[in-house]
C-alpha cells in the first residue's frame, strides 16, 4: 500500500517576549501531534513585519509585551490577514478582558498555567476557519451564480418566471415582462390573474385550462395574443414545465414567454407572397387557354367580315361585336397575364418622375374635378429599367382606385423618389432588398381600406366595390407588373384617413445613347408561299388556316410536333415559313421544333405564337433580333397576323 501523503505543517506566527514560554507552547503543540513551523516574535516590529512577508495558519500571542501588546496585535491581523485565526496564550488575561478580546475577534483564549487546552482551542479555531473559509467560498460562488442568472434574464428578449405551485404565486419574473406587456411587474407579483387578464378574449379561456393541465406534465405550449394597455396585439410563444423537489413533488413552476409578433408578421406575409405566386399561376393558365377561346371567336368573326358581299347589315353589325368583344376579352387575359407574370416585357432605362409627368395630363381627365391632384419628384432620380406603357397601366389604375375612394373629392398626390434600404429593412420586409431603388408612390385622402382586407387587395378578382363597377384585376395588374420589374409593392392604410401605395423598382445605371432605328411597316397584303401552321388547339389552327388561305398562301397542318416533322420530310423545299405555337402537348416544344428544321434549312422563316407572351420561351427580345424570328400573341387580330407572316417572309436572311 502506498502511504498516506505528508500533511504541511502548520504555519504559526507567535508573539511571545519569553523564550520559555516559546518553548512550552511548542513542545506542548509537537507532544500532542500538531506538527509545526513556529515562526516566534518579541516585539511589534517583528511581528507586524512577519505578518506583511508571509502568510500564517494561526496566530498565537501573550496579551501583554513591552512596548506592545495583543489587542494591538490582534487588530493587526484583522487588518493584514482576516482570515487568518487569532489565540491569546497569556498568563495575566482576566475574565473581563478576555470577553472584550473575543467581542474584538479573537477566536479563543488560553492560560499558560493550563496549556492542556491549547491544542484543543488551536483545532478547533481551525476547524472554525476552515468552515469560514468554505462559507466563503460558497457564499461568493452563490453571488456569481446569481449575478450571472441576472445578466442573463435581464438581457435576454424572452421573459423568464419561476412561480410556487404550491401557493399559485410568482417568485421571479424577468425585465423583459414589462418592455412586451407595457405594464409594471408589480401587480403580478400581487396577484397571478393580471397576467391572464392581459390575454386576448378569444384566447383566455383555451390558455388557462391549458395553463392548469399542463404545466405540470411539462407539455404546456402555448401561443397566444396579448392586448398591451394602449390597445395593441402582441403575439407570445409560452412554455412550462414543473420542478420536483427530494421527494418528487411539485414546488416550482418556471416559463418562458417569447415576443412572436414579428415573426407571424414575416409568416404571414410569406404565405401571402406564396399564395399570390399560386393565383398566379392559376391565373396564366386561365388566361392562355382563354386566349385560345378567344382567338377562335376573334378570327372566324373577322373572317366572315373579310366577305362583306356575303353578309346582310344586321350580320355585319353583330360579327363587329363579336370582334371588338373579342379584343376587350383579350385585354382583360393580358391582365391577368401581366399578373402571374407571363407577359412579355419590352424595358429600357427610363426616369419615372418623366414617365409621370409625360402621364399627368391624361391622369387629370380620368379624376373628377373635385379631386386635387399634385406631382412631386426627388430632384435628380435614377434610371430604372421599366416598360413604359406597363408602367402607366401600372399608375393608371392605381389612379383609378384612389378616384373611387373619393367619392366627395380629395387631395391626390404622385412622388417619385430615391430611397436605399439596409438588410434590417430586408429582413422584416420578405419581398423586399437591401440597395438602392425608386419609389413611385400614390397616395389618396379617401375612405381607406379595412385591416381585414389589406391582406388580399392584390388578389385577382378581389374587389370591396359594388358590383358592376371593377373586375377586381386592377391592384392584381399592378402587383404582377411590379414583380415583373424585379420590384415590390407596399399598402398602407387608415379607414376614415386614405391609402398609399409604394411602388419599388431598383436602380440601374444610365443608357448609352443609340442610334434612331427606322420602322418598316408593310401593308396588308398576302402571298403565295407555303406555311407550315403546328397547332395543338383544332379550332385556333382551323381559323389560321382559314385566315392565311384567305390571302393566298398555302397551308400545311400539324396537330403536334411529330406530325409537323412527317409534313417536313415530305414538303421541306416547299415550306418557306414555320408558324408554331409555343407550348406543344408533345415533348417538343415550338421552340425545339423551330431550332431543329432550321438546322436542316437555315433560311425557313418563323413565327412563334402563344396565349402567354413571349417571355414563357426563356427568350428576350435580342434572341428575337438575333435570329430573325418573330412572335405572335394570342388572341391577336388577322391584320396582326398576316402583317406579321408577311413581314418575316420579306426580310432578308
Amino acid at each position: 500500500m502506498n502511504p498516506a501523503p505528508a500533511q504541511r505543517p502548520l504555519r504559526v506566527l507567535c508573539l511571545e517576549d519569553n523564550a520559555r514560554d516559546q518553548e512550552l507552547i511548542g513542545e506542548k503543540m509537537v507532544s500532542e501531534g500538531l506538527a509545526c513551523e513556529m515562526i516566534c516574535t518579541r516585539t511589534s516590529e517583528e511581528f507586524l513585519a512577519a505578518l506583511a512577508e508571509s502568510r500564517f495558519d494561526l496566530v498565537l500571542s501573550d496579551f501583554s509585551i513591552p512596548s506592545y501588546n495583543g489587542m494591538a496585535a490582534l487588530a493587526a491581523v484583522q487588518r493584514l490577514a482576516p482570515e487568518t485565526p487569532f489565540v491569546f496564550v497569556s498568563g495575566t488575561i482576566g475574565e473581563e478582558r478576555a470577553v472584550e478580546s473575543l467581542k474584538a475577534g479573537a477566536t479563543d483564549y488560553v492560560l499558560k498555567n493550563h496549556l492542556a487546552r491549547l491544542v484543543p482551542a488551536v483545532n478547533r479555531a481551525l476547524r472554525e476557519a476552515s468552515e469560514r473559509r468554505t462559507r466563503r467560498a460558497a457564499e461568493a460562488s452563490l453571488r456569481e451564480s446569481e449575478s450571472r442568472f441576472r445578466q442573463v434574464t435581464e438581457n435576454i428578449d424572452e421573459v423568464f418566471w419561476l412561480a410556487s405551485a404550491r401557493e399559485t404565486k410568482l417568485l421571479y419574473i424577468s425585465p423583459a415582462y414589462e418592455r412586451i406587456w407595457g405594464q409594471s411587474a408589480d401587480k403580478l407579483y400581487q396577484d397571478l390573474r393580471v397576467w391572464f387578464e392581459a390575454i386576448h378574449p378569444s384566447d383566455r379561456e383555451r390558455v388557462f385550462e391549458a395553463a392548469m393541465a399542463k404545466q405540470v406534465q411539462g407539455t404546456y405550449d402555448e401561443t397566444y395574443r396579448i392586448v398591451r394597455p394602449d390597445g395593441s396585439l402582441r403575439w407570445i410563444w409560452e412554455r412550462a414545465f414543473a420542478i420536483r423537489n427530494e421527494a418528487g413533488e411539485i414546488f416550482r413552476i418556471v416559463g418562458t414567454a417569447q415576443d412572436i409578433t414579428e415573426h407571424r408578421a414575416l409568416e404571414e406575409q410569406l404565405r401571402h407572397s406564396q399564395k399570390m405566386d399560386g393565383i398566379g399561376q392559376l391565373a396564366g393558365g386561365i388566361a392562355h387557354d382563354f386566349n385560345n377561346l378567344l382567338a377562335v371567336m376573334r378570327g372566324n368573326a373577322e373572317l366572315l367580315l373579310m366577305k362583306p358581299e356575303q353578309l346582310t347589315p344586321d350580320a355585319r353589325d353583330c360579327l363587329s361585336h363579336i370582334a371588338a368583344a373579342a379584343g376587350r376579352a383579350g385585354n382583360l387575359t393580358r391582365q391577368l397575364l401581366t399578373f402571374s407574370r407571363k407577359q412579355v416585357m419590352q424595358a429600357s432605362p427610363v426616369v419615372l418622375s418623366e414617365a409621370v409627368a409625360n402621364l399627368a395630363k391624361m391622369l387629370k381627365r380620368i379624376i373628377k374635378e373635385d379631386i386635387h391632384l399634385h406631382c412631386e419628384s426627388g430632384a435628380g432620380l435614377p434610371y430604372v429599367d421599366a416598360d413604359i406603357g406597363m408602367i402607366e397601366q401600372a399608375l393608371v389604375n392605381l389612379v383609378l382606385n384612389a378616384r373611387d375612394a373619393m367619392p366627395r373629392g380629395g387631395k391626390l398626390l404622385i412622388g417619385t423618389n430615391r430611397v436605399n434600404f439596409d438588410g434590417a429593412y430586408a429582413h422584416t420586409h420578405p419581398e423586399a432588398r437591401s440597395g438602392e431603388f425608386v419609389c413611385l408612390s400614390v397616395s389618396d385622402t379617401g375612405t381607406g381600406i379595412a385591416p381585414e382586407h389589406l391582406p388580399r387587395v392584390f388578389e385577382p378578382f378581389f374587389t370591396t366595390k359594388d358590383p358592376g363597377r371593377g373586375t377586381g384585376l386592377g391592384l392584381a395588374t399592378v402587383y404582377g407588373i411590379v414583380r415583373q420589374h424585379r420590384g415590390w409593392i407596399e399598402v398602407s392604410s387608415r379607414l376614415g384617413q386614405g391609402t398609399t401605395f409604394m411602388i419599388y423598382l431598383p436602380v440601374v445605371p444610365p443608357p448609352q445613347k443609340k442610334a434612331g432605328a427606322s420602322e418598316i411597316h408593310t401593308g396588308l397584303r398576302g402571298g403565295t408561299e407555303s406555311i407550315l401552321v403546328v397547332e395543338d388547339e383544332t379550332p385556333v389552327r382551323i381559323v389560321t388556316r382559314r385566315v392565311l388561305e384567305t390571302f393566298g398562301y398555302k397551308v400545311f397542318e400539324a396537330a403536334s410536333t411529330k406530325e409537323a416533322l412527317e409534313l417536313w420530310r415530305d414538303h421541306q423545299q416547299e415550306i418557306a415559313l414555320l408558324l408554331t405555337d409555343l407550348v406543344m402537348p408533345d415533348a417538343m416544344t415550338g421552340h425545339e421544333l423551330a431550332d431543329r428544321l432550321r438546322a436542316e434549312n437555315p433560311k425557313l422563316k418563323v413565327v412563334l405564337m402563344s396565349g402567354y407572351s413571349a417571355a414563357i420561351a426563356g427568350k428576350d427580345t435580342e434572341f428575337f433580333r438575333k435570329t430573325r424570328t418573330y412572335f405572335l400573341q394570342k388572341p391577336c387580330p388577322s391584320r396582326n397576323l398576316i402583317e406579321t407572316v408577311r413581314s418575316c417572309l420579306d426580310e432578308a436572311m
